[in-house]
């Protein structure tokens, strides 16, 4: 299968992209996967695969259906996490990869989740969007299209800025996906929240397609010009990532 999801902003970095889906069901034993008809090559090389029992799954890393992430998918959709969590096994996807000039590891990854789902999937979850899908909504935001729309992975989020009182808080989560740092906009004025997110958004396009920031680098938004920061830390519980901040004047 030729490249589809290629990056034209390409800039090899030296950070690598993580890709870490769950999925929770009851599955044939058999389960041949039609590359052509999930529009994947199989598991990327480097990754990992593996089908558990439930309460081995359960006992395993990075198990989502407990602690703050299992709070919030239940706050969520109660119904969807309990399905999840009654499913007799499930099949834990990993990988982390260097930077690449496409992201045809990732298509792979929607490839064999979404054949997954088909087979007999209840609920696929995805960590770093901190969301929990049926097949229904897998297959609509994911497999559906067969183009690439960073939106569809990205989540933006908007906080009350504890560091500046009436500010907020605009940043990113999931672009560890693409070995890029997260985004991080603090001090914006209430006004201009729709402002911020629709920058945020083009960043992470840019940033998804291969683009870096350098340190200092200047972004125009208007009348405005931010100098990117990047910093951070991996175990970062609000990104799971690095990050480039932003102070907006």
């Amino acid at each position: 299968m030729s490249a589809a999801w290629l990056r034209p902003h390409w800039q090899a970095g030296e950070g690598r992209s993580l890709l870490l889906w769950f999925v929770f069901g009851e599955f044939p034993r058999q389960l041949p996967i039609d590359g052509t008809t999930w529009r994947t090559r199989g598991l990327p090389a480097g990754a990992e695969i593996a089908r558990h029992a439930a309460r081995d799954l359960a006992r395993g890393p990075g198990y989502p259906l407990t602690g703050a992430l299992g709070d919030l998918l239940r706050a969520d959709d109660p119904a969807l996490a309990a399905r999840a969590a009654g499913a007799p096994e499930g099949f834990v996807i990993r990988a982390e990869l260097a930077d690449a000039p496409d992201l045809d590891a990732l298509r792979d990854g929607i490839g064999l989740v979404s054949a997954l789902m088909a087979a007999g999937g209840v609920a696929a979850i995805d960590p770093q969007l901190l969301t929990a899908f049926d097949a229904d909504a897998w297959r609509a935001r994911f497999f559906a299209r067969p183009d690439f729309d960073v939106r569809d992975h990205v989540l933006m989020l908007c906080d009350a800025d504890e560091q500046a009182p009436g500010r907020l808080h605009v940043h990113t989560r999931g672009l560890r996906k693409f070995a890029r740092p997260d985004l991080s906009l603090r001090r914006v004025p209430a006004a201009a929240r729709d402002a911020a997110g629709e920058l945020l958004q083009r960043l992470a396009e840019w940033q998804a397609l291969g683009g870096r920031f350098r340190a200092g680098q200047t972004v125009q938004a208007g009348d405005l010009a931010l100098s990117a920061m990047p910093g951070g830390r991996l175990d970062d519980p609000a990104f799971n990532n690095l990050h480039v901040a932003f102070d907006w004047p």
